[in-house]
């Protein structure tokens, strides 16, 4: 069961990093995200919560198993 937690948050976090890589870098996306309250640059919160997905899955698929 965690191999398969750590294989979907594995899937999950490559897809967030493509999303950072993909986010428009135009003038309507400057001026969206200009208004207060909006995070400034949600590309950055893609890699990092991409990243911390990989680092989990990984850490789930290769923690050993506990022996009974």
């Amino acid at each position: 069961m965690r191999r398969i937690i750590g294989l979907v948050c594995l899937v999950i976090g490559v897809l967030l990093i493509l999303k950072g890589r993909t986010i428009p870098e135009d003038l309507a996306h400057r001026v969206k995200y200009f208004m207060p309250g909006l995070p400034r640059y949600p590309d950055t919160y893609c890699y990092i919560g991409g990243g911390l997905l990989i680092f989990c899955g990984l850490l789930a698929m290769l923690w050993p198993r506990r022996k009974l």
